[in-house]
């Protein structure tokens, strides 16, 4: 899995590469390279499962948490039109979640507990989207709208921290989206005559649901993260 997504990362990187070293010469100050840091609250509830045997004796459900994450990562961003871009690059992040737990007992034991389910693996992701910049601002800063979302995910070896759960984390008992859509505004601002630092708060939303099957009552399902986005752009 590791190689598999070492070798996904290079691959895009050096496409990205040579589709824009082909732009004439005459084009490429439409062309700039940025890095970020982004901090993520990631967002977990639990769905009742369909299939549940309602009168069971001893069972475990999960409720809702959020934990914080984080993403790093660099782009490449290219002016299509005067205040249109198209942004593309490659994140490795650490996705962090947990969430609530209980164990219940229904006979004359009346056996309960509570506790928190932990699940941290670090995922590569490659993101793209399209950006709209409006004009500057008296004092050289600028807004900016964008929409995208991550159109490739490979995650890394989970570690799993659970309360109630026995099985083991070799197979680990869940499934995780692999693309994602993004909604995002920020500002930015210039920090000399070629440096552009920037802001990008973003919602993040996966139609397909990352779900972890740790329950026997309920489905934890991960599906939503808000974050911001500290960006440091070069203007080429």
């Amino acid at each position: 899995m590791r190689i598999c997504v070492r070798s996904v990362g290079v691959f895009f990187f050096l496409s990205l590469l040579t589709l824009f070293s082909s732009v004439p010469l005459c084009a490429q100050q439409r062309l700039d390279l940025g890095v970020h840091l982004t901090p993520q609250l990631l967002f977990v509830r639990s769905e009742r499962r369909s299939g549940f045997t309602r009168d069971a004796l001893d069972y475990t459900e999960g409720g809702g948490g959020v934990a914080v994450g984080f993403g790093v990562g660099a782009y490449l961003e290219y002016e299509v039109l005067p205040g249109l871009s198209l942004r593309a690059g490659v994140d490795m992040a650490r996705k962090r979640y947990a969430y609530d737990v209980w164990r219940h007992r229904t006979d004359s034991t009346s056996l309960s507990g509570q506790g928190v389910n932990r699940i941290v693996f670090m995922a590569m992701e490659v993101p793209v989207s399209v950006i709209y910049r409006f004009g500057y601002l008296p004092g050289a800063g600028q807004f900016l709208v964008g929409a995208g979302g991550v159109i490739a995910r490979h995650i890394g070896d989970p570690q799993l921290e659970t309360e109630f759960f026995g099985g083991s984390s070799n197979h680990p008992p869940f499934t995780y989206s692999s693309y994602s859509l993004k909604i995002f505004a920020g500002y930015e601002r210039y920090l000399g005559s070629r440096f552009v630092a920037g802001l990008e708060p973003y919602l993040s939303y996966a139609p397909q649901a990352t779900e972890f099957l740790l329950e026997s009552r309920t489905t934890a399902v991960a599906d939503l993260e808000i974050g911001v986005a500290m960006t440091l752009r070069f203007d080429n």
